[in-house]
């Protein structure tokens, strides 16, 4: 086990960073403060409880390990050898997590891990689950799965309150709530884009807008795949997309209008084949990271670094109509010392702290 922060570190991460100066100039100073090398498998997902004082984190060598963000220890570690793990969600009840499973079904499980038993299990899709997420008051929970299907559960009932159809087997779905709760932004087979009502989920989007290759970059030759969903906060105006050539690209979920790809260090896309196989695999889209502000994006790169970009005048400029670069560099590089892919990045929506993850894990925070 790691050793404990300082006493002046444990200060500063108590800030919440809303009511401190977070800004990108502040998220430039980050530095490494701890890293930890005990997966033995690269880590797949990390979720924060919902005041930000533990996270938790799914691996490919099936474990699940709980982490004191405050500490900066690692606190508890679990197995789930005979189910696999991955896209675990901390919730409102206290002790108990869900979490996805990867072998011998697509059942989503709820853990306590205090005792290490499961108190239910979700059932009902059948293919690999690509997005798991709680709602902002962490009672309800929101699946999609490479089945076509996007689920809302009640944390108390088996079955699903809610299900809609989006498109056929084997097609690449990643969905994500808005910061209100009320809205789901579903990726549809990275063609379009689908919102819905979670009141009204059944009645279909309430607004939709075609995405790809051609509308967002100009060259119809460029597969644009994507992996996973992120609403910008603190009013989600905008949406990220993280998609599989290692790019992000900025959409106005007002307009349906394409406003910027930020663009670390893309490699070649595959194809839609190849970047289903990596949505079965470990690239869920995890390694794209908006800081609570909404001003900083973070985003875990295929060279073991972490790319960041100041989109705060980017976005004010879109919203007023000012011409805006259709490609952007990164303003800057965290060297993560990873070795491989950087597939998780999540910074803390309550302390002063950012968590990346390739098969180590670390910890960034001010200097």
């Amino acid at each position: 086990m790691a050793d404990e922060y300082t006493e002046e570190t444990l200060d500063m991460l108590r800030k919440d960073p809303l009511n401190t100066a977070l800004n990108p100039s502040v998220v430039r100073d980050f530095a490494m403060a701890k890293k930890f090398t005990d997966n033995k498998a690269p880590v797949t997902s990390l979720d924060f409880n919902l005041d930000g004082t533990f996270c938790i984190t799914t691996s490919k060598d099936e474990s699940l390990r709980i982490y004191d963000c405050m500490r900066g220890t690692r606190e508890q570690v679990l197995y789930s050898k005979k189910y696999g793990c991955n896209l675990a969600q901390f919730t409102s009840q206290s002790g108990y997590v869900a979490y996805a499973s990867t072998k011998i079904n697509d059942t989503i499980r709820y853990l306590s891990f205090e005792t290490n038993q499961y108190l239910r299990y979700f059932v009902g899709h059948k293919g690999f689950v690509t997005s798991l997420k709680r709602n902002p008051d962490g009672r309800c929970l929101m699946s999609a799965a490479i089945d076509g299907t996007v689920r809302l559960w009640d944390l108390n009932t088996v079955n699903p309150t809610s299900s809609v159809d989006v498109c056929g087997r084997d097609a690449g779905v990643s969905a994500a709530y808005d910061p209100s709760g009320m809205v789901v932004a579903v990726s549809v087979d990275s063609s379009q884009i689908r919102l819905f009502d979670v009141r009204e989920l059944t009645r279909g989007p309430f607004f939709s807008w075609s995405i790809g290759a051609t509308k967002a970059t100009g060259n119809s030759t460029i597969p644009a795949t994507v992996s996973g969903v992120t609403f910008v906060p603190p009013l989600g105006d905008f949406l990220m997309l993280a998609m599989t050539d290692g790019s992000v690209q900025t959409w106005n979920t007002q307009t349906g209008d394409f406003v910027v790809s930020l663009t670390p260090s893309p490699t070649k896309d595959l194809g839609h084949a190849a970047a289903i196989d990596k949505m079965r695999d470990t690239f869920l889209g995890q390694n794209l990271s908006v800081t609570p502000d909404g001003r900083t994006v973070l985003c875990g790169c295929r060279d073991g670094n972490i790319a960041y970009w100041d989109i705060s005048r980017l976005l004010q400029n879109a919203q007023s109509d000012t011409d805006v670069p259709r490609s952007i560099s990164p303003d800057g590089l965290w060297n993560g010392s990873h070795t491989g892919p950087v597939g998780v990045c999540a910074f803390n929506p309550f302390v002063m702290e950012c968590f990346t993850a390739a098969i180590s894990l670390s910890i960034w925070s001010i200097r």
